[in-house]
C-alpha cells in the first residue's frame, strides 16, 4: 500500500525511514475509510513541518526511470523562476516524448503584465508551437479549466515532470479538485510516482518527484529557509535610479555594483519575493558591512550562516533597455533605461541568464 500524499510505499517498522506510519494509526485509518498518509505527509499537511533527515533527493537519473510511464509529458515550470526551472538537462531527456509546457504561478507576476504578453514571451523563449504552451495558477485557479480541456483533447496518460517547488502537486490537486497529493512549501515533497485520475476526462496524470538542482539561490538554503523564500504573493518591484559608487544588495547572496562612468548610470527594476531584503548603499559601506549584514540585515539566508563559507564569483554585464538579468532561484533585474553596465557578485554555483524582458521597459512610470 502506498501513501496517498507522496506515493511512497507505506511501512510500520522504521520510524526514520520513508513511508513510516504506526501500525495503530494505519489500522485506525483503514477501518474508518480515511486516506492513509505516512507520518512525513501528515506532519507537512497538518503542522507545516518537515524534518531534514526525512527529505530525499531526486536526480535526473531518477527522472529517466519515471519517463518510461507515458509518452506525453507535462513539463511544469515556475514562471517567477523561469530560467531556474526551464532546463536544458531535462529537455535533453524528453526528445522522444510529446511535451506539453505548463507555466505555473502566473499569479505572482505584476498585474501590469498582461496574460497575452506573457504567452507571447513564453512561446518565444520556449521555441515551441503556441498550442503546447499553457499558463496556469494553481493558487487562484487561472487556466485550470482550459488546461483540463486541453489534456482531455490531446491524450489519455501524462507524466508531470519538473524541478522542485514548481507546484506540480498543487496543479494536479487543482485539476482533480482534490487535496489528496501532499502539497507543501518544502522541496521534494513527492517521493514516488503518484497517479491521479481525472475521471470525467478519462485521463491519468502521473505526478513525479521534483528534480533537485544545484544552481539556484534556493539550493544554498536549508529546507526550512527554502519554504520562507518562496513568494506567497505577487513579486515585489523595487525601482533604482542607479549611480556610480553605489551598491544594491538583493538579500545577502547578490551584490550589484555600477561600473558605468556616467552618472546617473541608468534605471532598473528588481523583481523579487517579498522575503528578500533589498538595500542600496555606498560601495565603501558595502565592502565594510557585507559580512556582518549577511543573514541578519540582508536576507536570505534567514538562519545563521557565514558568507566566508561560500565560494564567490564576480561577473560583469552590459544590458540594454528592455533586457533582463535573471538570477536562478531568486528573481531578476529589468533594465528600464539603459544601457547599464553592472558588476554582479554572487555564489559561484548560482547561474545568471541575460534574456529578453518579460516585463516591458515602459510598464511602470519612472
Amino acid at each position: 500500500m502506498k501513501c496517498k500524499g507522496c506515493g511512497v510505499e507505506l511501512q510500520t517498522v522504521d520510524e526514520t525511514g520513508p513511508g513510516y506510519i504506526s501500525e495503530k494509526v494505519l489500522n485506525e485509518r483503514l477501518s474508518d475509510g480515511r486516506p492513509v498518509l505516512c507520518k512525513r505527509c501528515f506532519s507537512m499537511k497538518h503542522y507545516g513541518r518537515l524534518d531534514a533527515e526525512n527529505n530525499l533527493v531526486h536526480s535526473l537519473e531518477n527522472l529517466k526511470a519515471y519517463l518510461k510511464t507515458t509518452g506525453d509529458i507535462l513539463y511544469v515550470m515556475d514562471l517567477s523562476d523561469f530560467n531556474g526551472t526551464f532546463r536544458g538537462d531535462i529537455l535533453s531527456l524528453l526528445t522522444d516524448h510529446r511535451v506539453h509546457y505548463v507555466l505555473n504561478k502566473v499569479d505572482l507576476l505584476p498585474l501590469e503584465v498582461k496574460i497575452e504578453e506573457i504567452k507571447i514571451w513564453a512561446i518565444d523563449m520556449l521555441k515551441v508551437p503556441e498550442r503546447r504552451v499553457r499558463l496556469a495558477s494553481s493558487l487562484n485557479g487561472y487556466g485550470i479549466n482550459s488546461l483540463y480541456a486541453y489534456l482531455k483533447e490531446n491524450g489519455e496518460n501524462y507524466t508531470a515532470v519538473g524541478v522542485t517547488n514548481v507546484g506540480k502537486s498543487s496543479l494536479l490537486n487543482a485539476l482533480t479538485r482534490s487535496s489528496e497529493i501532499t502539497v507543501s512549501r518544502f522541496p521534494g515533497t513527492t517521493l514516488e510516482v503518484t497517479p491521479q485520475r481525472l475521471e470525467r476526462a478519462g485521463i491519468t496524470v502521473y505526478d513525479t518527484p521534483g528534480v533537485f538542482t544545484s544552481d539556484r539561490v534556493s539550493d544554498l538554503l536549508s529546507v526550512s529557509d527554502q519554504s520562507v523564500l518562496l513568494p506567497r504573493k505577487k513579486l515585489e518591484r523595487y525601482t533604482m535610479q542607479f549611480h556610480s559608487e553605489r551598491t544594491v544588495f538583493a538579500g545577502g547572496f547578490v551584490r550589484i555594483d555600477a561600473v558605468n562612468n556616467s552618472d546617473p548610470v541608468g534605471i532598473f527594476h528588481l523583481f523579487m519575493p517579498e522575503s528578500v531584503s533589498i538595500h542600496e548603499t555606498n560601495s565603501s559601506i558595502a565592502d565594510a558591512q557585507w559580512d556582518s549584514w549577511f543573514g541578519s540585515f540582508l536576507k536570505p539566508p534567514f538562519t545563521g550562516s557565514a558568507r566566508s563559507a561560500l565560494t564567490w564569483k564576480r561577473e560583469r554585464y552590459s544590458l540594454k533597455t528592455g533586457q533582463e538579468l535573471h538570477v536562478n532561484g531568486l528573481g531578476w533585474i529589468n533594465i528600464a533605461k539603459g544601457p547599464v553596465s553592472l558588476s554582479v557578485t554572487l555564489p559561484e554555483s548560482v547561474r545568471l541568464t541575460v534574456r529578453k524582458g518579460l516585463v516591458g521597459p515602459k510598464k511602470f512610470k519612472r
